[in-house]
Order: structure tokens, then sequence, then C-alpha cells
């Protein structure tokens, strides 16, 4: 498995924090708490699991929850984040 860092990751998680940009609220929101989002976090399989560096694979993450979520074994099996627009 290729690292996650780089030029790569970088174009990523610009993509994916361009998709999930909320107008309405001006910035692009963390699926997990709703905060302003600034990385990718790899969701519903993580990349310890062999989860793909893909944008179906991706969504924006403040940087708290997504290290809080850390590479654990499972971490994919938690719950789903909330939808984009539950707050």
């Amino acid at each position: 498995m290729r690292a996650w860092g780089g030029r790569r990751a970088q174009l990523l998680t610009a993509q994916v924090l361009a998709r999930d940009y909320d107008p309405d609220l001006g910035y692009t929101p963390c699926r997990w708490c709703g905060q302003p989002a600034r990385t990718a976090d790899h969701w519903p399989v993580a990349r310890v699991d062999g989860g793909p560096d893909t944008l179906a694979n991706l969504i924006a993450a403040c940087g708290p929850c997504n290290s809080s979520r850390g590479a654990t074994l499972g971490n994919y099996r938690r719950t789903a984040p909330p939808p984009s627009r539950a707050w």
C-alpha cells in the first residue's frame, strides 16, 4: 500500500474539500462534528484495513476528529458519520 502523504494526498484532500463544500455555511463541514474540515478521512474502509485512496472512500474531516479516530483496526465498523447537512 502506498503511503498517505505527498502531492497525491494533497490533491485528493483538495478534491474532497471542494466536493463537500457547503455554500450555505461558507466552508466544508467535518462529516463527524460539523466544524470546518481541513483533512480527508478514509471512510468507510480505513487505510489500515486496505481502504483505497479514492474519492469514494474519503470524507471531509476536521483535524481533531480525523486524528482521534486514528489508524485503528476496524474503525470503519464504527457508526457512520452523520449526513453532511445534519447540523
